[in-house]
């Protein structure tokens, strides 16, 4: 779910009905995109889903600008107080796409035996995913295969807004459980260098332009 950002300028506008102001903590960049994490700073009027100081995470289109950002309400997700805004905006994407795939795309199981082909940047937070619902990773033979047709596929599924919060809370929820623990993040050298892995950003390192 991507969405335009806006330059918040010093004087901090007011801001429109349905906006909101983000105060950036973290930025993670990856194959999938940027995801910035950060603290609500200011609310438009009318606002009715989340309020100042709450923690929240969105869908960036583009490199930056400021450490600020005005953002649609409806483009949010909430982030629960025990996730990291590191975690948000690094983990967060992948771990989201790779749910689609395990619980849209296969309806994994317990009892499934899956191997896993892809060699996208998702493929270790699927593999994260299997294991984490009780299922088996196999190199050999298997009654599942998440393969790069898998995350195509994921990529096309298209959820309400409900839907998309209660796939993140299902997310959150697995990180709490310490799936993707295992999973390194890059440097920006590293990811320069060819590796796939999320790279995660702070401000200082890092702006977010309109």
């Amino acid at each position: 779910m991507a969405t335009s950002t806006r330059i918040a300028r010093a004087t901090h506008p007011r801001l429109a009905e349905g906006d909101v102001r983000v105060r950036v903590g973290a930025v993670g960049i990856s194959a999938l995109g940027t995801q910035v994490a950060g603290t609500i700073d200011a609310v438009g009027p009318d606002s009715v889903g989340f309020a100042r100081n709450d923690r929240v995470a969105f869908r960036s289109t583009a490199p930056a600008g400021s450490t600020t950002v005005v953002v649609a309400e409806r483009d949010l997700i909430g982030i629960p107080s025990d996730v990291s805004l590191d975690a948000a905006a690094a983990i967060f994407p992948c771990a989201l796409l790779a749910r689609t795939i395990v619980k849209q795309v296969h309806s994994i199981g317990r009892r499934n035996s899956v191997s896993i082909t892809d060699i996208s940047v998702v493929a270790p937070f699927a593999a994260a995913w299997v294991e984490h619902l009780g299922a088996t990773v196999s190199s050999g033979n298997a009654d599942v295969v998440v393969s790069g047709q898998s995350v195509r596929s994921a990529l096309g599924v298209r959820s309400g807004h409900g839907l998309v919060q209660q796939a993140a809370a299902d997310v959150f929820a697995a990180m709490r459980a310490g799936a993707f623990d295992s999973i390194a993040l890059s440097s920006p050298d590293e990811a320069r260098n060819g590796s796939r892995a999320p790279v995660l950003l702070h401000p200082a390192e890092v702006t977010l332009a309109a």
